[in-house]
This record gives structure tokens, sequence and C-alpha cells, in this order.
């Protein structure tokens, strides 16, 4: 998923994409889920156990929403990773990280290229690098195919974009 936002100021002018995986849900609809289940597994817990008295299914109807509710956070906590890229009139700024910026580089604009990597199958995105002189940041690494051809043909019109073949199958 890629959300660019602009925002202009006196002296210069900023734009901020965000790269995000994709997500079905967001936390609040993974917790309606759990709620939901979990009330069904309970009801159907405590039905058996006052009908039939099989108390035994309770403590399992709970482990089950606990390995639920633990599956369903990780998952969402794992999706939570962004890359932002802020360009401006002279910088580019690469922020990657979960919940706050885990990683940081800012690089002169001028000397900063992306380059993109043929992928091995068709269904697959390519991968993107930014390098300048001294470093390389791979971005975008979880974007989908659509997601990073969109993201190729914003850039071109930022900075300078390089096509290298050598990774493609052959």
């Amino acid at each position: 998923m890629i959300t660019i936002e602009r925002s202009q100021t006196p002296d210069n002018s900023f734009i901020r994409i965000i790269l995000a995986p994709n997500r079905s849900l967001s936390w609040e609809g993974n917790k309606k889920v759990i709620w939901s289940l979990g009330s069904v597994c309970g009801g159907i817990a405590i039905g058996f156990t006052l009908i039939a008295g099989t108390w035994v299914m309770l403590p399992f109807a709970g482990l089950e929403i606990l390995a639920l509710s633990t599956g369903l956070y990780y998952v969402s906590w794992k999706l939570s990773y962004q890359h932002v890229l802020t360009l401006s009139d002279t910088t580019l700024t690469i922020e990657k990280g979960i919940y706050r910026p885990r990683g940081r580089w800012q690089w002169q604009k001028q000397q900063s290229r992306l380059m993109t990597s043929a992928p091995k199958h068709d269904w697959e995105a390519p991968t993107l690098t930014l390098t300048n002189d001294e470093q390389s940041v791979e971005i975008g690494n979880f974007l989908n195919r659509d997601d990073a051809n969109e993201l190729i043909d914003y850039l071109k019109k930022e900075m300078l974009v390089v096509n290298n073949c050598y990774n493609a199958a052959p």
C-alpha cells in the first residue's frame, strides 16, 4: 500500500511516501473478530458445561481464544512495518520501523538513485534499492507488483531510476 502526502513551506516543499504491507483488517477489526469468535466458543463451552457437566471444555475454549488472539496480534504487529520516504528539494530521508523509526538515512537527493531489479517470476514485484555513492537501502520488499510499479513511476519524476537487469531470471 502506498500513501503519498504533499506539504509546502515557504522555503521548501516536501513529499512523504509511506510504504506499508497490505492489511485485510486493522487491529480494531481483529479485536472484533476475537470478541465474536470468543463469545461463540465460550458460549458453546459454557452451554455444554451447564447441560452435560463437561467442565473440562472451559480451559480448552480459553486456550483456543488465547491462541487466536496471540496469532492475530503477531500478524497485525508484523504488518505495522513501514518504510517512509521523505523527499524535499535537496534531501531524501528514508525511515524504516514499526510504530516508530528504527532505521534512518538522510542523503542528498541529487546523489541518490533508485535501482530496480527484474523479478524472477511474473507475479513477483521488482526489487527496489535506493542508493547513493556510499550506501544502499532496500525498500518496499513487501509491496505487490502493482504498488512497486506505481512507486517506480512516481519516483521517476523525482530522481534517477536505473533498471538493473542482472538479477533477472534466465
